[in-house]
């Protein structure tokens, strides 16, 4: 019994993070429906200043800065206001903005912020982990009940989560401020004409939803004695699972989430096998059972879990900057044309994709080209779901990592170790495997599908994110499958009649045959009555089902056929590589390759090769830059300024005007 009572305490403090954190969630989310994935990041914000004020001295950018060293009730307060003030900066120059923008541009724009943060804490404090100093919070008396003890350090975590939540709850019914939020939250038109200023308002809430978030980094690195700039990403998942959980937009929901979620995961380590390693995927599991049963959460409203008319991305942005009209109006003009959908524009890209294959002669240049396909056909797979049929998809890596794994252990672990073949003598189980492992995807997709048919919105973003992370855990962890985090190494290069085509060139042209053919089909699909149903719900669901097109059987399908394609790349990707791990399968990469979508345009079918070509050319071009070079993750800050700048001034992407004349305007 003692060790049970000791992993509710551990659970208790974990859960207490964890509902910080969610408070800092639900608390804008509820005022202005955005989920701001860049929480995580103030949330690592918070204990790096504190960390910084607290150090006679710091490495900033490398060189070592003199500091002010103050005492920790001095240096924690000023970190949560600096949070809290970057955090109104934040809303006001990328999200106030976008107020009335598509749903997808302040998501896509609170990633960018996300990443921009995260690379800018790593180019300024280094990549590595800081050791957090000591505070007076450590060296509080340890509180013994019976034979179960409380660290000082915790307790405190646990008597300032229910402290700031009953004081968050307390100043959000009683408080004129509070009061003016929660009806920004319910009509914010009807609260601008009584004289609410709502924008003034829900900059407030951003206020405190990041000081909140900085208080809860510091509470957690004060706990484990580290600071690093990745540490708000998991922190930040948990929290944004235990708002869902409790009902995203209930503070007392965020509450129960959290606290929920952090006892689960305590429990589970403690009780089932091999409970540590797959307690990430737990909080995951426990989001999509709730929301198969609940799809509100716990303490939700109904009405939240609605699904918004309207495209993901169709509306113009509300203003431009002078200086990039003329360039937008020559895009538009050149997109525009009838000729990007014509078959000579398709026979002349392919005439100029080969001849750029035989004119490189740079292999390195060559593999890159590769990527780029790679990256342009993944984004493909999922511009089927998100720009054709409308659905949200944060998990599509998973039907990645599918064709990965399921071609690298049919010839590794199965022919090569187990019956000891030679894989280069069954060269053509590539070319079944590509079919066999798109199929499985496929099938993966329709079983991940159907379960996030009763969620709208952005309840089925972070179902969907739950279902990739799950998938990624397994991997990392079922080791006697896939090896763990160490990969699975010497899949064989692809091959043609029995010869490898391990050279540059060669991958490069049996890269463009696959992208060819995949290509054609989608075109087929989405140019068909499928695709015109897609189209038609996405743009407005009830409108759809009201004239006889059955929603629940296109999702799945577009599910499905979403999932082939990321089966299919996934299978040469493995064979390109030689080597995969579950590093390559990870939440950032699904966000990236949507990010290459909305960059090129969605719903468009060369949108996603822009989008790729851009980000892997500008990867390449930055290392020239001098600082870039010196401090590589700053490339990750130019990233994240270039696509909040895109949502702002394009939100449709640059190849906007090139999508399919059956998309409705």
């Amino acid at each position: 019994m003692l060790y049970f009572e000791q992993l509710l305490i551990n659970g208790l403090m974990l859960g207490s993070v964890y509902a910080l954190a969610a408070v800092a969630y639900t608390l804008v989310y509820g005022v202005v429906k955005l989920v701001n994935f860049a929480f995580g990041e103030l949330f690592m914000l918070g204990a790096f200043v504190t960390l910084s004020l607290m150090a006679p001295e710091v490495s900033l950018l490398g060189h070592v800065v003199p500091m002010p060293g103050w005492s920790f009730y001095a240096a924690a307060p000023a970190a949560i206001v600096a949070v809290g003030v970057l955090g109104a900066l934040i809303d006001r120059v990328a999200y106030r903005p976008l107020r009335n923008a598509p749903r997808l541009a302040p998501l896509i724009t609170s990633i960018a912020v996300s990443v921009l943060l995260q690379s800018l804490a790593q180019t300024v404090w280094g990549p590595g982990s800081l050791r957090f100093p000591d505070t007076p919070l450590s060296h509080i008396p340890a509180l013994h009940l019976g034979q179960v003890s409380i660290s000082g350090s915790n307790l405190v975590v646990i008597l300032a989560a229910l402290v700031g939540m009953v004081g968050l709850q307390l100043f959000v019914y009683y408080s004129s401020l509070g009061r003016a939020m929660r009806a920004a939250a319910q009509d914010s038109t009807a609260a601008y004409l009584v004289g609410i200023p709502v924008n003034r308002i829900i900059g407030s809430a951003f206020v405190l939803g990041s000081a909140f978030a900085a208080v809860a980094g510091i509470l957690y690195a004060q706990a484990f004695q580290f600071a690093s700039p990745t540490m708000g990403f998991t922190p930040g998942l948990k929290a944004l699972t235990a708002a869902v959980l409790g009902g995203i937009g209930s503070i007392p929901g965020a509450a129960v989430g959290g606290l929920f979620l952090g006892l689960a995961e305590s429990l589970c380590a403690g009780f089932l096998p091999n409970g540590a390693v797959y307690q990430d995927a737990l909080s995951f599991i426990l989001l999509v059972l709730l929301l198969l049963v609940r799809p509100q959460g716990l303490l939700g409203k109904k009405e939240l879990n609605v699904h918004a008319r309207g495209s993901l991305i169709t509306a113009k942005p509300r203003g431009r900057l002078s200086i990039l009209g003329a360039p937008l109006q020559l895009m538009d003009a050149f997109f525009g044309s009838r000729f990007f959908d014509s078959a000579a524009f398709k026979l002349l890209a392919l005439v100029c994709a080969i001849a750029a294959g035989l004119a490189v002669r740079s292999d390195y240049w060559l593999s890159i080209m590769v990527v780029v396909l790679i990256y342009g056909m993944l984004a493909s797979g999922l511009n089927i779901v998100v720009g054709f049929a409308g659905l949200l998809d944060l998990g599509f890596v998973a039907f990645w990592a599918v064709g990965s794994y399921f071609t690298s252990i049919v010839f590794i672990d199965v022919l090569k170790k187990h019956f000891g073949i030679d894989v280069d003598s069954v060269w053509w189980l590539l070319y079944a495997n590509l079919i066999i492992g798109g199929g499985f995807a496929a099938l993966c997709g329709a079983i991940l599908g159907y379960p996030t048919l009763r969620v709208r919105g952005d309840y089925l973003a972070i179902m969907t994110l739950g279902f990739g992370e799950i998938i990624r855990v397994v991997a990392t962890n079922w080791v006697s499958l896939t090896n763990g985090p160490m990969g699975i190494r010497g899949i064989p290069s692809p091959s043609m009649f029995g010869h490898e085509l391990d050279d540059a060139r060669s991958l490069y042209f049996f890269a463009l045959a696959l992208t060819v053919v995949l290509l054609f089909c989608i075109g087929q699909v989405v140019r068909s009555f499928v695709g015109r149903a897609w189209v038609a719900l996405r743009e407005d669901e009830d409108a759809a089902q009201a004239m006889g097109i059955p929603g629940t059987r296109y999702k799945l399908l577009a599910y499905a056929c979403s999932g082939f394609v990321g089966g299919v790349v996934g299978v040469f990707y493995a064979h390109f590589q030689q080597y995969i791990s579950p590093a390559s399968f990870s939440l950032f990469e699904n966000i990236l390759i949507l990010m290459l979508i909305v960059l090129g345009g969605l719903g468009t079918m060369i949108g996603p090769f822009i989008g790729a070509a851009i980000w892997i050319g500008f990867l390449q071009v930055s290392l020239k830059v001098p600082f870039v070079s010196s401090y590589p993750e700053s490339r990750y800050i130019l990233l994240g300024a270039m696509l909040i700048a895109l949502m702002l001034f394009r939100p449709s992407g640059v190849a906007a005007k090139a999508r399919l004349r059956l998309v409705m305007e």
